[in-house]
């Protein structure tokens, strides 16, 4: 069985996984299990569920190589920082919050709130489109309360120096909080090398999982001094004592999870996860790697405009090329079946996976020989 029919796939050549990821096969049993045991068990199917739960975050500690205890679930990214701003402590005279201009939008919108705390929000200004180690290096001070550091930038592809920036960071007793919603499933991932205070995910895009499986974790020293104003029985230390008078926080990252939780997308996700770890992450990212090579050395060679790094290391999963005329890119894409979108600042964003094969690719540097010579 070839590794691309184990996936569900939209006709055509599909390099959208930085945005949705392919169905894995796999996850229509996870459905059916899911939905089984509300069938047949209504409100005992609670068991099942909960194992399902917990089935993802030990299938998410494998994957990241750190244990289990450190996640909690979450719905999204956004309601995972926005917990994490309302836990933080009213900010000192002159504290920031350090960013960047590229991270994705809707974390620059949460991470605003926390203005109303007294922090100071500075967002790092990419130059010739990326955000360099030296302007981290130059941000960074004693006056910087929390550094938010996206791993994979999407709309380049530019892969950020976290070790480094979260080593600095240390030093200058500057919490850390990592963004890996893009590059989780597709970039080998160490959480204890990186020694970050707290990393965010999900499950939606490489990870081939749909929405609604995010996560949060949290080192040990976060986990058990944060206090989330935004909670529910499932952040209780024991969520089934029902006892109103008697709130106490989970000892650990759980005390961010909320109320009842959603079961389904995390047994989706654990399935999907499973199936990502038997192909392995260092295929898995070889794979990608190698065919975005040839993306780049195509598009570079014909001299189209492109922002990503030229260097393994440095390059997330993605490749972002530009063209002189958009829209008749577009039209060149579309009529060859090629699943791509559009970024405005930087241009189509080209993502293969393990299941893009040597057709996907060649349909697709076919188009990029089409398009050569129309720079921008």
């Amino acid at each position: 069985m070839s590794l691309k029919s184990r996936f569900h796939l939209p006709e055509g050549h599909y390099f959208l996984s930085h945005s949705v990821g392919a169905m894995p096969k796999g996850c229509e049993a996870a459905a059916s299990e899911f939905l089984g045991a509300w069938k047949h068990q209504g409100g005992d199917a609670w068991p099942v569920w909960l194992e399902g739960v917990e089935q993802f975050l030990q299938q998410l500690a494998a994957l990241t190589r750190v244990p289990a205890s450190g996640f909690c679930p979450q719905l999204n990214l956004s309601s995972a920082l926005s917990k994490l701003v309302g836990a933080l402590p009213n900010a000192k005279p002159g504290q920031r919050i350090l960013a960047t201009e590229l991270d994705f939008p809707s974390m620059g919108f949460v991470l605003q709130q926390a203005e109303k705390k007294g922090y100071r929000l500075q967002l790092l200004e990419p130059q010739a489109g990326l955000v360099s180690l030296s302007q981290w290096q130059q941000a960074l001070g004693e006056d910087v309360a929390l550094a938010f550091i996206t791993h994979a930038i999407s709309e380049t592809g530019q892969l950020q120096s976290v070790s480094e920036i979260c080593a600095l960071a240390r030093s200058l007793g500057v919490m850390t909080v990592v963004d890996i919603a893009q590059s989780l499933g597709i970039i080998p991932i160490d959480l204890g090398q990186w020694q970050a205070d707290a990393v965010l995910g999900s499950c939606v895009k490489w990870c081939c999982a749909g929405p609604g499986a995010a996560f949060l974790w949290l080192s040990d020293r976060l986990a058990q001094t944060l206090e989330p104003v935004d909670l529910g029985w499932f952040s209780h230390e024991a969520p089934f004592e029902f006892d109103i008078h008697d709130f106490r926080y989970a000892k650990g990252a759980k005390r961010f999870w909320g109320g009842t939780p959603s079961v389904l997308p995390y047994m989706l996700a654990a399935a999907s996860l499973q199936q990502l770890r038997a192909f392995g992450d260092g295929q898995i990212y070889q794979h990608n790697q190698r065919l975005g090579q040839g993306i780049l050395d195509c598009a570079l060679s014909h001299e189209l405009k492109v922002v990503t790094p030229n260097i393994s290391g440095e390059r997330s999963g993605t490749v972002v090329v530009d063209f002189a005329d958009r829209q008749a890119a577009q039209q060149v894409f579309n009529r060859l079946g090629i699943k791509t979108d559009l970024r405005p600042r930087f241009g189509f964003r080209f993502s293969p996976h393990i299941y893009t094969d040597g057709e996907d690719m060649e349909v697709l540097l076919q188009g990029l020989r089409q398009l050569a010579g129309k720079r921008p």
